[in-house]
């Protein structure tokens, strides 16, 4: 008899993964038949154990570096499966709820290399000093606090802590803030390139670096001062946190930085130690049990009574995705909640290559369907708009302000919450907010416009290179990089960005209640902290997320004792539906038919199911 290969289909894992995928190979490219392989195997490592039970005990843990910003990042070509990386408002909301939980004792930070804006820390510290209050310990563990490097903004995180460990031969580089700006008219003067930029505002000096050679005298001034204000703010609450005076922390920076044994005498750190030392005290403060595992913070919720699965995690997101579906088909009416809505990047039309901050920006038919979709559902008592973006373009902007309006006028108030930057486009969409909060180290105002070109004629003639023009129109060639503006052209280039500021400036007055004069003198392009931007009336309150959804829930009427469920509009994007938006585009070969991310997911929970029930029997091979 001839030899066969046969699987078994009581085999379990592998025979399942085969029937879930053979029906998509046909129809799909082959990049997405690559996502559609690791998440099988995410599967299969997802259902190799059961959940384990929380300990009664709870230390939780977590490494703060690079890359926790406000939203998930999107796959790319280089990125196409996306790392979990936790979010700002994760980890704060994890702390909160540990704060309520009596089986969590305390909380075991390691930070890297963090690069957190000024006010990202500031909402971290807020999460941390409501942990400490609630009766538990914090200990943070650093192989340096700035190696290399200033120090200031991971030590001013590292300060929330009760306890800062230091590795042995570590530094605490605590050596002050600064800002250094470029100036590259030079270069451009000998490669032959112009920069050719208007600006209104008498401080919106982002075109100087192009057009100058040395920073202006309003712009140094205002520079100045921010730098003298964010630093005041970061030495005031190191002081606060460490039981030093003001004077003291500032003459430390000045002589800074510190070897292991310097910040120890100087009261900077409280112990020297390795990881595994700081977490043997750790442990040991919390009461844990030999057995008893720490938990990650990202992994952690007050309501779980088991560590998170992957698998069965999902299988639970799917099913209250159905729910809440169900209940709009309804029209059902549940308990009253709040829509966040989040805005993170350079504000365009469209997303594409000239969005920034390391994701897709905030693209304003994105940011309109959101607060659409919060303005249909019924149970949406109001809405926080998150932003944090330098700005971008005037008209983006404008739309995703009329966004707002509406949604007002639908009588849901609106309530801003600005991260570490909410400046020029940033603000624009602002303005019409019910109630705008923001940290004291955010980064805001800048009401002014810039815009311009460059021109490479005289490049082109240094290297050769001559180009030959034929248009129809007397400004055909008026945004052209090979020649200037005419003079007409400025002119009419000039009236544009009056109209833009002027555009703005109404806007301004409008939403903040300020007369014409008012609202100029806080305006000319200059950039506020957020401290700064209170006391002249650009923002109403300091503080962070938290406490613009808690005056959200009063502006809607709701008791602020309620639990009231923020949700996050559009809903985020799990791994699974980013890998399919992500396989859509970019895959060689599109699939001539459509699925959803909705009908793939239940496609996997079937499966899921059926591979549970066979126990993950390993495939049993036999040769006949």
């Amino acid at each position: 008899m001839a030899e066969q290969v046969v699987v078994k289909k009581q085999g379990g894992f592998f025979y399942g993964l085969w029937n879930l995928l053979k029906g998509f190979l046909l129809m799909m490219g082959f990049s997405f038949f690559i996502l559609v392989i690791m998440i099988g195997v995410a599967i299969g490592r997802a259902m190799d154990d059961k959940p384990e039970a929380l300990p009664s005990k709870i230390l939780l843990t977590y490494t703060f570096k690079a890359g926790i910003g406000e939203k998930l990042p999107k796959p790319s070509v280089t990125q196409p499966f996306v790392h979990t990386t936790a979010t700002i408002r994760d980890l704060t909301e994890a702390l909160e709820g540990a704060a309520k939980d009596d089986r969590v004792k305390g909380f075991l930070a390691t930070i890297e290399d963090v690069q957190f804006s000024v006010a990202q820390v500031q909402e971290l510290r807020d999460a941390i000093a409501h942990f400490r209050k609630a009766g538990k310990f914090a200990y943070i563990f650093g192989e340096s606090y700035g190696e290399m490097s200033s120090g200031m903004s991971d030590y001013y995180f590292a300060s929330a802590f009760g306890q800062l460990w230091l590795q042995p031969v570590g530094i605490v580089g605590i050596t002050g803030i600064s800002a250094q700006v470029p100036f590259v008219k030079g270069t451009f003067d000998k490669v032959g390139v112009t920069a050719q930029f208007g600006h209104k505002g008498l401080y919106k000096s982002a075109p100087e670096t192009y057009t100058a050679t040395d920073m202006s005298a309003p712009n140094r001034m205002a520079l100045t001062e921010m730098i003298g204000d964010l630093s005041r703010q970061i030495v005031g609450g190191i002081a606060e946190a460490r039981g030093l005076t003001p004077e003291g922390v500032r003459q430390l920076v000045d002589n800074a930085p510190y070897n292991d044994q310097d910040a120890l005498k100087a009261k900077l750190v409280d112990k020297i130690g390795y990881h595994d030392e700081v977490l043997a005290a750790a442990r040991k403060e919390a009461g844990l049990a030999e057995k008893d595992d720490t938990v990650d913070l990202s992994d952690y919720s007050p309501e779980a009574k088991t560590k998170p699965k992957g698998l069965r995690g999902f299988i639970d997101e799917v099913k209250k995705e159905v729910e809440k579906e169900e209940q709009k088909k309804t029209g059902g009416k549940g308990k009253p909640k709040i829509a966040l809505v989040l805005g993170s990047g350079e504000i365009v039309s469209f997303g594409g290559a000239h969005a920034g901050m390391g994701d897709s920006g905030i693209e304003a038919n994105d940011i309109v369907e959101a607060f659409k979709d919060a303005r249909d559902d019924k149970d949406v008592a109001a809405v926080v708009f998150r932003i944090d973006s330098p700005g971008g373009s005037p008209t983006a902007a404008e739309t995703i302000r009329r966004a707002v309006i509406e949604t007002q006028k639908a009588g849901k108030p609106v309530i801003v919450s600005m991260g570490g930057y909410a400046a020029s486009g940033g603000y624009w969409v602002a303005t019409p907010a019910d109630w705008i909060v923001a940290q004291p180290g955010t980064i805001t105002g800048s009401i002014g416009v810039f815009g311009g070109k460059f021109v490479f004629a005289d490049l082109w003639s240094k290297i050769g290179v001559n180009w030959v023009t034929i248009s129809e129109g007397a400004h055909a060639g008026m945004w052209s990089f090979n020649r200037l503006f005419t003079d007409e052209e400025m002119a009419k280039f000039e009236a544009t960005l009056d109209n833009i500021y002027e555009a703005f400036l109404q806007r301004v007055m409008q939403g903040r209640k300020m007369t014409h004069d008012q609202a100029f003198n806080v305006a000319e392009g200059r950039a506020w902290t957020g401290a700064q931007a209170k006391e002249r009336g650009l923002v109403d309150e300091l503080g962070g997320l938290a406490r613009a959804i808690e005056v959200a829930k009063e502006r809607a009427k709701i008791d602020p004792k309620d639990d009231t469920e923020v949700e996050q509009f559009p809903a985020e994007e799990s791994p699974l539906d980013m890998l399919l938006d992500f396989a859509g585009s970019k895959s060689s070969l599109k699939p001539n038919l459509s699925i959803t991310p909705q009908q793939l997911r239940e496609m996997i929970e079937q499966q899921a199911t059926a591979l549970q029930s066979q126990n993950l029997k390993a495939p049993v091979v036999e040769i006949r």
